[in-house]
């Protein structure tokens, strides 16, 4: 009884329904599109129109939008408007036959509500609770199809507002009686190409395939080489009009990259993206009789939409292997148990090992593109969040109306089934009134094929330059401006076919390695010698558009953990079809690599640079001057002055001035460069003095009358002792230390080989190659040599007899390693030792560290540190403050900013104290929580005990190593005052990458949201 009562609440609510495919004796809830789902794109007779515009007029009286005066009289305007309108044309009951038929006008405030019921009534939508918020662009005014797309892109930016996604509904003319109203091709404005293969695979989305053979045929050249992720370009077609094709927008066009907080790497190496909105753009608006064919409508995503669907279905792109592979499975194991000993792959295996793999690929997928929107700052909702967010609308509906909003269970129920409340949510009746959102009957590529011979215009390719909009004309399968697709994929103009090419590849961790390669494409686009070939990621590195002759230069990056760059991994993949592709010109194939990478990491420094640099080679490729040259951008942050010297010799070599092989002399060079900025420092105490490995111990410093800032940080350098100097100079024969080392330098003269062994090399290190080691000893392996340069230098260079020439000599010192200076951050204030200019350091030892175990041992009291102030201060804000809380969360050394930090405090309020003055810090105490092992709390003690005596600090979390794996961020979110603090304060963060990254995580479940994007400049963090 209670079901009929709400069927008859339905009847009497909504004045127009229509079929939703069912009858009594077939149901279609099973299948995605019901077969007589009522569509836009077809006249209708002449009552019908009458019978819906007035159920929409009724709907706006019962919605409050008219009076019921305003509603009767806007009735018979209308009415009369489509008497007066009405012609005799083909109408649709199931086919075109003979008939009347007409349509009208809406105001823009009817236009507004219809889109808005439309949206409300649309049955498959699970956020339709926010029906209200979508804001319409009238643009029924736009007549043109380049004057579609311009206004489009305007309007589309603006709505998705980097970001925070305004729901926005762009509205084109409606369709005449007489016409089929503008269109557009694609079903998504941001969609990817699938570009399908001989062998029936497709690279892209495979759901696209046709669609990117329709635009390519209408006249667009896709990027070059071709990925997965290659957006198609929008093409609009107004009734009566050529099509027009843009690329989309650079403020559209920048995806959301897919990354996993506990599987980063992992994650980086599968490449996977999505785009930032859904924008549907081929579906229709029904509203009281009149069809708008043209209305593309921007939202935002639920996770499940990317991370279950579109990159997991296996029509789609099919991720979920790779996934799997990434957070743990592997088919080795597998073959490991003897009744999997013949599997191949993860398909082999039965479907119960199938489905927990895939079933955890799921989970983590879903979770990482929710992360990953979340860290980029665009809107995404969750599954259960849209789930409850839906019934509850759907609650407060029936409360008020007495019947539940129609859905469609097939539709609306997010796709992880059954973990998802609303699977099991029933009873809700699926009926579809109007106004409604529907398919058009219409193909829009098809129309233009039927009718393209009696229209006079041409298709046309439309670009933004300079603000203003430049048409080109379109030739079907001919070129189009690629470059305004993808500024890194860059067709040059036509060029004498018989010059050689430059081609440019990258691999990139974060932007400088982008711009480095930006900014020599630009420079090798002037030159007059040669054309510009390819510009892309080093997985996209082809041998089939490389000629003899040709010049490969490749900026490289290296990734914390010493990889090659998750846009380059491929490379590593690939280098035996490579070699055998390049069989027959590699060797007339020249390249040079330029590596960006930081000495902090001393051990991976550059490492992607040298492993790219090694795989060119055994490709068969011939390093020219400069073959590599390793940047660190610790001493520059964009290392041009590098960047520019590789530049002009690489020139020099493409100009045909220079033909040497590369040599590693500039490296010398930039040392000396840092050499030169050091300054000298006395060590005042080491505490403990005779620290045992893996504690953390205090470093006091005197730097004379330098001065430094608080959270600051140091570079010092490890130099050599002077027994390991002796050594090395007379392992080499070097009678005077004096000597100079043959180098050239934009110093007067070269370093003596004492300066060169103490300060630019590393004699604990090892030799790079071992390339002069068969000059010496023919017997001697250069394979597995674990001895240090030292070490190499006294088995091999000390035998009796043996002659070491001057060039053999500058050729062995070449190959040693760079020493590198260490970074650290000051854990003091100098203000906190009067009259001194004190700093000092938090210094964890490392069992053989280069710099805590081996340089510190061997220095004494009052020995010499070498060391240069590193100008960026990521807290530098935090300093001055003094009216907002500051919530600090460390791990070990981490520490030592908010040590620096304290000290200053301490300084100032001990001061006021004295004077009976107020606490200066009273409206910014710190809430600080530190993650220590438990002997190494002395560095903490001193600072922490007078600091809360004098009110610095208001919560005090100490969190030592424990059984129960209790962390500090586990007791930072049990905390009740943290929420409100996080309204107005600031947040600093400072640990190893595992643990900021999972603090953000503690942080962004607080904060319901992107901790960065909400904090902005308030959130601050440093990584070490």
């Amino acid at each position: 009884m209670k079901v009929l009562e709400e069927f008859k609440k339905i009847i009497e609510s909504k004045r127009v329904l229509v079929s939703t495919g069912c009858t009594k004796d077939f149901c279609q809830a099973g299948r995605m599109v019901h077969t007589d789902e009522p569509k836009i794109g077809g006249n209708r007779p002449l009552e019908t129109i009458k019978e819906e515009a007035l159920a929409f007029l009724w709907e706006l009286w019962q919605d409050g939008i008219y009076s019921e005066s305003q509603y009767e009289q806007r009735a018979r305007d209308v009415i009369r408007d489509i008497e007066a309108a009405t012609v005799d044309e083909d109408v649709w009951i199931n086919e075109d036959s003979p008939g009347r038929t007409a349509t009208w006008w809406q105001t823009a405030e009817e236009l507004q509500h219809g889109l808005r019921l439309a949206w409300k009534n649309s049955r498959k939508c699970i956020m339709r609770s926010h029906y209200l918020e979508l804001k319409v662009c009238d643009l029924r005014h736009v007549t043109r199809s380049v004057d579609m797309l311009i206004t489009l892109f305007e309007h589309l930016v603006e709505a998705y507002n980097d970001g925070k996604i305004q729901p926005s509904v762009f509205v084109f003319p409606p369709r005449s009686t007489k016409g089929t109203g503008p269109m557009f091709w694609n079903s998504q404005l941001l969609s990817f190409a699938g570009y399908s293969q001989e062998d029936s695979s497709v690279i892209g989305d495979p759901s696209n395939v046709q669609l990117t053979r329709d635009i390519i045929e209408l006249g667009w050249t896709p990027p070059e080489p071709r990925s997965r992720w290659d957006l198609l370009p929008i093409v609009a077609m107004a009734e009566d009009d050529a099509p027009a094709l843009a690329e989309v927008p650079d403020k559209l066009r920048k995806l959301v990259e897919i990354t996993h907080p506990n599987f980063t790497d992992a994650f980086k190496q599968l490449d996977l993206k999505w785009c930032p909105f859904p924008a549907l753009s081929r579906l229709g608006f029904d509203i009281g009789g009149v069809q708008y064919t043209a209305a593309p409508f921007i939202g935002w995503f639920m996770d499940a939409e990317i991370g279950v669907r579109n990159l997991a279905d296996t029509f789609r792109y099919n991720s979920l292997p790779s996934v799997a592979t990434a957070i743990g499975f592997s088919i080795d194991i597998y073959r490991n148990r003897p009744e999997y000993s013949g599997v191949e792959c993860m398909e082999d295996l039965p479907d119960y090992e199938q489905l927990l793999w895939k079933s955890r690929a799921q989970t983590e997928l879903n979770y990482a593109v929710r992360w990953s929107f979340m860290q980029q700052g665009v809107s995404c909702i969750g599954s259960l969040a849209a789930s409850n967010d839906w019934s509850n609308f759907d609650d407060e509906h029936a409360k008020k109306m007495g019947y539940r909003l129609n859905s469609d269970p097939y539709w609306i129920s997010p796709p992880q089934g059954s973990i998802i409340p609303l699977w099991h949510r029933g009873g809700a009746p699926n009926y579809q009134p109007k106004p409604m959102i529907t398919r058009n009957r219409i193909n829009p590529v098809s129309l233009w094929k039927q009718r393209k011979a009696n229209l006079k215009g041409k298709p046309t390719y439309v670009r933004i330059w300079n603000g203003k909009p430049i048409h080109t004309p379109l030739t079907a399968g001919g070129q189009t401006a690629s470059w305004a697709a993808d500024k890194t994929k860059v067709i040059s103009s036509p060029l004498s076919p018989n010059q050689d090419k430059v081609h440019i590849y990258y691999g990139s961790t974060g932007t400088t390695a982008v711009i480095l390669a930006k900014r020599l494409q630009s420079r090798v686009m002037q030159l007059k010698t040669h054309s510009h070939g390819n510009f892309d990621s080093l997985n996209n590195l082809s041998v089939g558009s490389i000629s003899r002759g040709d010049t490969i230069l490749v900026v490289a990056a290296t990734t914390g953990n010493g990889n090659i760059p998750a846009n380059g991994t491929v490379l590593e993949t690939k280098v035996d079809s490579l070699r055998k592709e390049a069989i027959d010109k590699s060797s007339g194939v020249n390249f040079s690599v330029f590596g960006v990478g930081d000495s902090g990491y001393s051990t991976t420094f550059n490492a992607a640079a040298i492993k790219v640099h090694e795989i060119l080679k055994n490709i068969g490729f011939t390093p020219i001057r400069e073959g590599i040259v390793k940047a660190d951008v610790s001493m520059e942050a964009l290392p041009l002055s590098a960047f520019n010297r590789w530049w002009t010799k690489v020139q020099s070599r493409l100009s045909g001035e220079v033909t040497e092989i590369a040599t590693t002399n500039d490296a010398f060079i930039d040392q000396g460069n840092m050499i030169l900025s050091l300054r000298d420092a006395t060590l005042v105490l080491k505490d403990p003095i005779f620290p045992r490995q893996d504690r953390i111990i205090t470093i006091t410093m005197d730097f004379g009358t330098v001065h430094y800032n608080e959270m600051s940080h140091l570079r010092l350098l490890p130099y050599n002792s002077n027994p390991n100097i002796q050594r090395a100079l007379l392992a080499l024969r070097i009678m005077d230390g004096k000597e100079l080392v043959p180098l050239k330098t934009n110093q007067l003269e070269g370093p003596s080989f004492y300066k060169f062994f103490k300060e630019f090399v590393d004699l604990e290190g090892k030799f790079i190659s071992l390339g002069w080691l068969d000059k010496i000893c023919l017997s001697a392996s250069k394979s597995g040599n674990n001895l240090s340069v030292l070490d190499t230098l006294e088995k091999h260079c000390s035998r009796k007899g043996l002659q070491i020439s001057d060039d053999l000599r500058l050729q062995i010192c070449l190959d040693m390693p760079l020493l590198r200076p260490r970074t650290f951050s000051v854990a003091s204030s100098a203000s906190y030792f009067p009259g001194k200019f004190w700093a000092q350091l938090l210094v964890k030892v490392h069992p053989h560290g280069r710099f805590s175990d081996c340089f510190l041992s061997q220095l004494p009291r009052n020995g010499t540190l070498r060391f240069s102030l590193v100008p960026k201060i990521p807290g530098q804000e935090l300093i001055s403050l003094r009216d907002q809380p500051l919530i600090a969360l460390t791990t070990g050394t981490g520490f030592a900013p908010i040590r620096s930090l304290l000290q200053q405090r301490l300084s100032i309020a001990q001061v006021a104290a004295e004077k009976k003055m107020t606490n200066p810090f009273a409206l910014s105490p710190i809430s600080l929580f530190v993650g220590l092992q438990p002997r190494d709390c002395h560095v903490l003690t001193d600072i922490v005990v007078d600091a809360t005596r004098l009110g610095l600090l208001d919560v005090l979390c100490l969190v030592p190593s424990n059984a129960q794996k209790l962390r500090m961020q586990d007791l930072f979110c049990g905390s009740a005052s943290m929420p409100k603090k996080l309204e107005t304060g600031f947040v600093y963060v400072c640990g190893n990458a595992v643990m900021v990254k999972s603090v953000l995580v503690t942080l962004d479940r607080i904060m319901g949201g992107d901790t960065k994007s909400l904090l902005g400049h308030r959130y601050i963090e440093e990584i070490f």
